[in-house]
Order: C-alpha cells, then sequence, then structure tokens
C-alpha cells in the first residue's frame, strides 16, 4: 500500500472514498491514521501536524507516524515538506525532489532500535543511509512530473531544524556553508525511520519563503500559506502519477540495509 504524510498547509487529501481515520496504537504511541481510496487506489495518510496545525515540529511523534503506517500495510512513503529556501536558484514555489538531509534537530527519538521498546531488541542495528531517499520512489516521482509537465528540481538537500521558530541568517548562513539547499523543521527524523522500517521514503520540498539571510523582509507564517495554494494542483497531480506509477512498477521491496 502507499502512504502520504504531509504537513503545513496540506491537512486533507481531497476526493478520498471510502475514509476511514483510525486511532492507530503502535509501540510508541497512537497515530492517527486516514486511509481510503484515491482516484481507485488505496493509500493510508498521516497528516503530521494534526487536523488544524495543533502539533508543532519538535512534539510530533515521528516514530508513531511511521509505524502506524507500517502496521497499517504500508510500504511507500510519498511525503511533503514546505520549505524556506536556502539555494537562491530554488525560486518561491519550487518543487524539489529532495535526495539528502542534514540534521539540526537535538532530543527528538530518532530511532526504533533504542531497546526500550518491544519489539526492538537493544542490539546495534547500523542501517545504511547512503541513499536516504529512495532512489526508485524518486524515479517515480521525477516521470509523474515529466508525465504531468510539472517542472520539478531533481535533488536537494534539506536541514532540519526544530523549530517552531524560523532560523536566524547565522544558523543559514552555517546550513549553506555545509550544503543546505531547502530547511524545514519536521524531515528528520521521518526519513531515518523510514527506513529503518524498511518502507521506500521520498520528499518533495516545497519552497514557500526564502529563508532567513536569503531574503530581506521578516517571515510570517502567513507568507508560508499564502504561497501554498499555487502549487496544490500540481502537488496533487504529481502524487497521484506517482502512486500510479509506484503501483504499476510492482517493485516495493525493501532498499535499505542493516548488519
Amino acid at each position: 500500500m502507499f502512504g502520504l504524510i504531509t504537513g503545513s498547509g496540506f491537512y486533507d487529501i481531497p476526493d478520498l472514498d471510502d475514509r476511514r481515520v483510525e486511532a492507530v496504537e503502535t509501540p510508541f504511541g497512537s497515530a492517527d491514521v486516514t486511509s481510503g481510496h484515491w482516484r481507485g487506489r488505496p493509500i493510508a495518510f498521516v497528516a503530521r501536524h494534526g487536523s488544524g496545525h495543533s502539533v508543532p515540529p519538535s512534539a510530533i511523534n515521528y516514530r508513531a507516524n511511521i509505524w502506524a503506517l507500517k502496521q497499517q500495510g504500508v510500504d511507500s512513503v510519498l511525503a511533503t515538506a514546505v520549505s524556506g529556501g536556502i539555494n537562491p536558484d530554488m525560486g518561491l514555489g519550487a518543487l524539489v525532489v529532495i535526495s539528502d538531509v542534514l540534521n539540526f534537530t537535538s532530543g527528538r527519538a530518532d530511532t526504533f532500535f533504542d531497546g526500550s521498546h518491544e519489539p526492538f531488541d537493544s542490539s546495534a542495528h547500523h542501517v545504511d543511509m547512503t541513499h536516504p531517499y529512495s532512489p526508485e520512489l524518486r524515479g517515480h516521482v521525477l516521470e509523474a512530473a515529466r508525465l504531468e509537465n510539472v517542472d520539478v528540481i531533481d535533488g536537494g538537500v534539506y536541514c532540519t531544524a526544530d523549530g517552531p521558530r524560523f532560523e536566524t541568517p547565522a544558523e543559514i548562513n552555517m546550513m549553506r556553508t555545509l550544503g543546505g539547499d531547502l530547511v524545514g523543521m519536521t524531515g528528520y527524523p521521518e526519513v531515518v525511520l523510514a527506513v529503518e522500517a524498511g518502507m521506500r521514503y521520498a520528499s518533495i520540498g516545497i519552497v514557500s519563503n526564502p529563508a532567513a539571510a536569503v531574503g530581506n523582509a521578516a517571515l510570517t507564517a502567513n507568507d508560508v500559506f499564502e504561497m501554498l495554494d499555487d502549487v496544490t494542483d500540481p502537488l496533487h497531480r504529481i502524487i497521484d502519477r506517482t502512486i500510479s506509477l509506484a503501483t504499476e512498477s510492482g517493485t516495493l521491496a525493501n532498499e535499505s540495509g542493516t548488519s
């Protein structure tokens, strides 16, 4: 089954038939999962921040969200990531098929293998992160964009900050020096948990605003949300086509490796 995880500005999936909302119990707590059929295909869907943007980034139960989707039979996840633009070549409204991640968060529960929850033991699990974003699923997203005639950027490094505040100019300059292209508050640990769970994971970054030190104006949440209206239709078209391509390929195998 295909799973979707959406963030700021995207709290629901339109035209979802046979809709069912369930509080799924996991070893890491409960997660609300909406399942149904979207354009004839079964999907499961999690809104990171809740239906009314009530959960701040640092308080999201990432482990419960990922494991709840896993329990529902999801093996491929496509996420959205509303982001500030660090790379000036990625303009407002750009859609970026993210290829790597830098973590600047602290204190988040970022592994299943900490020995504190069944059925996970305390032995070392060294999970390969050479390709944190599934090359196969990224390929489907890129092909979907081509078929839908939507411009996307192939590759970008997503930096994750704790939030909920925006970053300082000095922080953005540091991230840019280290190779960051985008900045957001939710990409980590979501991506690494998906890999640990043996799921294919891809994410589309949506540049909603210039990051601090890139733009001159002070940032507000309203600036972010206003930009999202313009990308909703092309984003939904890419998601729809990606699900179709992934389903038709029939290749939902685990790409991750542990030792």
